[in-house]
């Protein structure tokens, strides 16, 4: 499973001490959203600075370069690219100078009307610096907004936002003496705030506030529609009518980490639901169940609890795996996954295996994990995808690619086990997540699973 999100963390110290070190902080706890590069944009002498660059959050900011900045208000950002090259230029957060005054942004998610503002835009002169549909929210701010940054209010940046730009985003916005979090009407991505005695803290997942041992009462989702200004002067709020939510389930299957709590739910507990959901579907007779390590664990805990069958680790994780030198022609490619994931024989060997993975997407990996257990001596494999089959495109901010690109797409379950070469192959069903999910169910989207979808 080869998709990504990214991740926003805010930080306003009331005491003006350094929020630099937290932020940093945040973004390693969010660095399973974004791998491709990290930034922080922050106030020093009254301007808005901002230090970015490709790779892990942890590279970027030695503590050489965390003893230069310092800030008592920041925000920062980890990327995976949904639109746009893998290039410094599109990395956030963006900052923008208009007028002698500053602010910067930061955005999780994928503006689904940016061709079209784009245009608009373009065709009124606007000159673009970047491949990023978020660019546009700031060209729509200073098009719409009075041309002082300083007379911007909160209502006035969330109206504007809510009017022109359609989801999906959660966004921090940081001007000189004040962040703005925003999340849009459907709530497509999560986003939390903290306030602890020394400040307020937003995080893309309520897991980034782990570090601070938080009080968890004081832990608050801002809402669909929700637009909060965190500011010396405490918190205001806007927010609009938001009647038709539409929850990302791939949080859940895929994006958050297991010890967050998205959209009111536990992610490692509701992987386990659809784990077990996975075997009351597909059961099979065998003698262990493997999880793909790490993005099937909590859905093959499940599996082995309902199936009665032991979980064993016979794929191991590799956790330093850079880039292969070899040749990136197709045969050598398979090189990096198993580096990645490399088997453990004697664990498999000569085994019925259950292997459990959160979804296939392309199918490549698969394809590859399924030929190593054979080689490594598995007597069978039986493949479990703890997700229905994904079989359109996402428009919100998933790097899914197109249809045709998708193994499941116009294919049925036969088909796709053959050209995976498993001896069997089981998903679970949108109807048992219904079941799981009850009431809150027409609050998710399900897009990516559906084959022919209504408009939103």
């Amino acid at each position: 499973m080869l998709m990504e999100e990214c991740g926003v963390f805010g930080v306003f110290l009331k005491n003006r001490s350094n929020t630099i070190p937290y932020i940093v902080e945040g973004l390693i706890s969010l660095q399973h959203r974004g791998q491709e590069s990290a930034g922080i944009a922050y106030e020093k002498n009254n301007e808005i600075k901002v230090y970015k660059k490709m790779g892990m959050v942890a590279d970027i900011f030695s503590n050489g370069i965390v003893k230069k900045i310092n800030s008592h208000i920041a925000i920062g950002h980890v990327r995976y690219s949904t639109r746009g090259k893998s290039e410094i230029q599109n990395s956030q957060p963006f900052h923008v100078r208009f007028r002698n005054e500053h602010f910067a942004i930061a955005h999780n998610g994928q503006i689904e009307n940016s061709e079209k503002l784009r245009n608009e835009l373009e065709e009124k002169g606007t000159i673009f610096l970047t491949e990023s549909d978020t660019e546009l929210i700031l060209h729509i701010l200073i098009k719409n907004l009075s041309k002082n940054i300083l007379e911007w209010t909160l209502k006035d940046i969330a109206r504007t936002i809510f009017k022109y730009v359609s989801p999906s985003y959660s966004l921090l916005l940081l001007f000189k003496d004040r962040i703005i979090a925003i999340r849009d009407k459907y709530g497509y991505r999560p986003l939390y705030y903290y306030e602890s005695e020394n400040g307020y803290f937003i995080s893309s997942e309520d897991s980034g506030f782990n570090f601070l041992n938080p009080d968890y009462k004081n832990i608050k989702e801002i809402l669909p529609g929700e637009a909060i200004e965190f500011s010396a002067h405490g918190i205001k709020k806007y927010k609009i009518e938001s009647n038709k939510k539409r929850f990302c389930f791939f949080e859940h299957i895929y994006f958050a980490r297991p010890d967050s709590n998205i959209f009111g739910r536990n992610v490692h507990l509701m992987r386990e639901e659809l784990g077990k959901l996975c075997a009351m579907e597909n059961p099979i007779d065998a003698d262990i169940v493997v999880p793909v390590l790490d993005s099937g664990f909590s859905a093959a805990i499940g599996y082995s609890k309902e199936s009665k069958i032991p979980i064993e680790m016979g794929l191991m994780r590799n956790r330093y795996v850079g880039r292969t030198f070899i040749n990136p022609n197709q045969k050598d490619r398979e090189i990096g996954v198993r580096r990645k994931l490399p088997p453990i024989s004697p664990v498999i060997k000569g085994k019925r295996v259950i292997l459990v993975d959160d979804s296939i997407v392309r199918g490549t990996t698969m394809k590859k994990i399924i030929t190593m257990l054979k080689d490594a001596g598995a007597k069978e494999i039986h493949v479990r995808i703890a997700s229905p089959k994904v079989v359109n495109t996402c428009h919100w901010g998933v790097d899914i690619p197109e249809k045709k690109e998708l193994i499941a797409f116009g294919k049925k379950v036969k088909e796709i086990k053959e050209e995976i070469g498993a001896n069997t192959l089981g998903y679970t069903s949108l109807e048992g997540i219904r079941k799981i999910l009850k009431e809150d169910y027409n609050n998710y989207c399900f897009h990516c699973f559906m084959e022919v979808h209504d408009e939103l």
